[in-house]
């Protein structure tokens, strides 16, 4: 009968057990180089709308007052992770573990290196102006911008944050060193990962608390450009006089002080006292000559600037050349602060200062209320933004973890068909695909030009290889616990290492950087690639 027959399974049928374990994705090994190559690009450019889904989705909670101080110090650290992060574990997890973590190591590597040299030379690129002095002088333009006239300055903070990077950079020693050791001929793959369980362990423990110190060390930062924002906005508003600004740098943990200030190196008074700089500075050189700097002293207190403008000007003017630079003007406040007498007379006059200039002011980001928003009231904007940040990156996460798997044995598959290690390939291919968005953003930042959006741009490049050396190696960690694996990636530890401290010394040695050392930058990413494969095929390195 027909209907029976339709109905019947013979004796060739595919149990039906098949049919419920076979995997819902394209096996590489099925597919000829065309059809794997359609299905990287189709993996990649899923990955890619998915990253942005989450980065999007996270932004959106910048409108949500409750939780905006979150966003930028924690939330999109964690979530900008997230791709990597899973295409790591995924490279760990499979039958063929000890063979397929190559790729994961090489999503990690590219993605730190990436992050690091691309977006970074985007900024210098598209952010530069003219250096003079010695200091990118931003608002103004010229028509010939060189390899060492041109670049950019930014903030101190990213001295910093490139410290934190190179600290935690050297996390990996952790596992490398005693697998120098025990990475020999005598030892199976099995034996030398239950030798370096302990070291994974530990290292597991250690990137844990790193990438949680990190947090909150980002948060802190964040509270306290917060709580800067709020005072100069006050001295802006004249709601906040100069003498009361300066509680703000008050020491009140230090009992000896007696609420002197903290004046040495003190960050948080050079941030309230630059806007008071930029007011006086009418010339806008960068630098107060004495007429300049009498008048800030008049509207500070006109009586004590008759008595004693020139013994502040001699305080102030160490050079002795006749301009006060800002770092001059600084420390200048702090020695005449020191003395208690000076600082209980700046507290005491209540003058207000008149309006002072929103100290750049162009680079100000506001968040706008989507268009489609607008309307509603602010109880139904702020249900309706929470609704779609959470959708976003629920889809967005989702889909990562869905297709990272896949597209790791996809790049794997290409690694043995093209004969080179799935590190190489994924070391090209994966950061691209997983933080192209970054890429966008180097180059969004770059455009405004200005100090505050450089600084913006590179501290997130940073702060992204910080994650990945605390939270994306602790995943590998993990993966060489619990999958009993064999850490062999001495050269391709080396290189991640090396690349780090020459970006971070880098950062460190100059706060102004010319467009010559962008393409220094540029060519670690290059120079990375060389240095594995000159160690694994000449000095002989796993």
């Amino acid at each position: 009968m027909v209907y029976g027959e339709l109905f019947t399974f013979n004796s060739s049928a595919v149990p039906v057990s098949d049919i419920l374990n076979e995997s819902i994705w394209i096996e590489p090994d099925s597919c000829n180089h065309a059809q794997l190559l359609l299905v990287t690009i189709v993996y990649g450019v899923v990955l890619y709308q998915s990253s942005n889904l989450i980065a999007n989705g996270s932004e959106f909670l910048l409108l949500v007052p409750s939780v905006s101080g979150l966003v930028g110090s924690i939330v999109l650290p964690i979530l900008g992770a997230v791709p990597d992060g899973m295409m790591t574990l995924c490279s760990g997890l499979g039958p063929d573990a000890q063979n397929t973590v190559g790729a994961g190591v090489g999503v990690l590597a590219g993605s730190t290196v990436m992050l690091l040299t691309f977006p970074w030379f985007i900024a210098l690129t598209y952010g530069r102006v003219p250096i003079v002095d010695g200091k990118a002088k931003f608002g103004t333009e010229s028509a010939q911008l060189g390899l060492l006239n041109s670049g950019i300055s930014f903030d101190p903070s990213i001295k910093k944050s490139a410290l934190i990077m190179l600290l935690t950079s050297l996390i990996y020693l952790i596992i490398q060193v005693p697998s120098w050791y025990l990475d020999n001929d005598t030892n199976t793959n099995q034996q030398q990962g239950a030798a370096e369980s302990k070291w994974a362990l530990y290292g597991l423990v250690v990137s844990t608390v790193a990438f949680v110190g990190y947090l909150v060390f980002c948060y802190r930062e964040s509270n306290e450009d917060k709580v800067l924002m709020f005072v100069v906005e006050g001295i802006r508003n004249r709601t906040i006089g100069f003498g009361g600004a300066l509680d703000f740098v008050m020491d009140k943990n230090t009992a000896e002080d007696k609420g002197t200030p903290i004046l040495e190196n003190n960050v948080t008074l050079t941030k309230i006292l630059r806007p008071f700089f930029a007011k006086y500075d009418l010339d806008n050189s960068g630098k107060l000559d004495k007429q300049e700097f009498t008048s800030l002293l008049r509207d500070l207190d006109e009586h004590f600037v008759a008595e004693r403008a020139d013994t502040m000007w001699k305080l102030f003017d160490n050079s002795g050349d006749g301009q006060v630079e800002f770092n001059e003007f600084c420390t200048g406040f702090a020695s005449f602060l020191r003395v208690p007498e000076n600082y209980a007379l700046l507290k005491s006059r209540t003058k207000t200062l008149g309006k002072i200039p929103r100290y750049g002011s162009e680079d100000e980001d506001e968040e706008m209320v989507p268009d489609d928003l607008a309307h509603l009231s602010f109880e139904e904007q702020q249900t309706a933004i929470k609704f779609r940040a959470a959708w976003m990156m629920a889809l967005g996460t989702a889909t990562v973890v869905l297709v990272s798997d896949p597209f790791v044995d996809v790049l794997t598959n290409w690694g043995g068909r093209l004969g080179l290690n799935p590190f190489y390939i994924s070391f090209v291919v994966a950061p691209f695909a997983s933080n192209a968005s970054e890429l966008l953003s180097a180059y969004t930042y770059a455009t405004k030009k200005t100090k505050k959006a450089i600084t913006t741009s590179l501290s997130t490049l940073i702060g992204a290889a910080c994650m990945n050396n605390t939270l994306c190696l602790g995943i590998f960690f993990a993966l060489i616990y619990f999958q009993n694996l064999a850490w062999q990636f001495t050269a391709e530890t080396t290189a991640i290492i090396l690349i780090q401290w020459i970006i971070g010394l880098l950062a460190m040695a100059n706060d102004t950087q010319t467009w010559a050392v962008g393409y220094v930058i540029l060519m670690c990413y290059p120079l990375c690639l060389f240095v594995v494969y000159y160690l694994q095929n000449v000095v002989g390195w796993d």
